[in-house]
This record gives structure tokens, sequence and C-alpha cells, in this order.
């Protein structure tokens, strides 16, 4: 299996709130929830996805809904002595995550990340999009993720992606998912923020296609058998 990595930050004057993790079984994303005003927290989105990746690689072992559901009970611990996780604007993250474990991929989404999977058959593209459901302070957050297995003999090539990157195709339409993984076939993920990057440049006021962010930390893992 060849598993390739590309991440770039949405602004030069912010650090990337995106997070990917490249484990010996698994894959995934963390998409940072930009800060409200109010947190209840004295730590950054930034630094919450970096102990909530490192957890994920912890336990890793487990299944994606398991290992993400200690995750968060770990990663809350560091920091509830001094911060109020019960508060709504807790630090937080989308994640898509893919696991491939005893001949089967499992995958889990929970927020606006995306994985696309594709098999000899069909397409698999997972995202939770219509909802504002996150990785926060709660282990009861996965129980809103979607998930699911295939066999690892049907998959050809996976992609996982912050929405910030998914958006070359949801948002842009610059190629349907097919396409987008056959442009990362041949040039890489890199290749495809690369051609978001321009169309953003295009659109700076937002004007041609309508968004809150107009341009957004973009992070892509693929992988291809």
């Amino acid at each position: 299996m060849r598993t390739q990595m590309a991440t770039e930050a949405g602004r030069t004057t912010a650090p990337s709130e995106d997070r990917a993790l490249v484990g010996p079984n698994l894959l995934a994303v963390l998409d940072g929830v930009t800060a409200k005003p109010e947190t209840g927290c004295e730590h950054g989105v930034g630094w919450f996805a970096d102990q909530l990746a490192a957890e994920l690689l912890r336990f890793a072992h487990l299944g994606p809904a398991p290992a993400l559901t200690e995750a968060i009970k770990q990663a809350a611990e560091l920091h509830s002595g001094t911060c109020d996780l019960d508060h709504p604007g807790s630090p937080s993250v989308a994640i898509a995550m893919v696991q491939i474990k005893d001949d089967v991929l499992r995958y889990l989404v929970l927020g606006d990340a995306t994985v696309v999977v594709d098999t000899k058959r069909e397409l698999h593209v997972v995202s939770d999009t219509q909802t504002n459901r996150t990785a926060g302070a709660k282990p009861s957050d996965v129980e809103h993720a979607l998930t699911g297995e295939i066999p690892v003999q049907d998959v050809r090539r996976v992609a996982v992606l912050s929405d910030g990157a998914a958006r070359a195709v949801d948002l842009f339409g610059l190629f349907d998912w097919p396409k987008a993984l056959e442009l990362m076939a041949a040039n890489g993920p890199d290749d495809l923020i690369r051609k978001m990057r321009q169309v953003e440049k295009e659109d700076v006021k937002a004007v041609e296609w309508p968004r809150t962010k107009v341009s957004d930390d973009a992070t892509v893992v693929y992988l291809e058998r």
C-alpha cells in the first residue's frame, strides 16, 4: 500500500488547525472547529487537536469508535482541572478515520470531514455536512458518528479529507470524486489542494462560490493499494 499526505493552512497569518494521522493501521484527519469568542478553555483548538490525535494513535489497536471514545476521555482528562468542559464553546474537531485491520477497512466520520473509499464495485463517500456534530469533551459524541466497514480485498483507493480540502469537489465542483481520486493517484493529494487554492484566489470575495471562509485549512490523506 502507498500512503501520501498533504496539508496547507488556509491563511498565512495563522497556523492550521487540521491534523493528519498516518499510523500502522490508522489514517485520520482532524479538523479543528473555529473557536468561539468564549470557550471556557484556556487552551486553543490546535492544542486540543494535538492531544486528541496523540490519544487516537495510542488506542489505534481498538476499532474506530472505541478508539475515538477512549481518546476523547483521555484528552478531556488533560484539561478537566483547568477548563470548563461543559461550556458549549469548548474545543472540538470534525474527524474522519479509516482503520485497516483483520482484512477489513473500517471507517468513522463525525462532522463535516469526509472519507472516500473506491472499491471494485462502487464509490463510498461518507460525510456529515448537515449537522454541527463534532468530537469534543464528551465520549457520548461518538454515538453520532457515521460508521461502516468494507472488505479490504475490494478496496482500490481511499481518501480522508478535511472539509477545507473536500470543497474542491463539494463546493467548487472542479471534478467529481472519481476524477479527484485519479488526480491524486497521478499527481498526489497536494495537486488537489493546489488546484483548489487557485480557484479561491480567483474568487477572493466569495461571490461566485459563497462561503464563510474564503480559504480554509485543507488536509488530505490518500491511500492506494
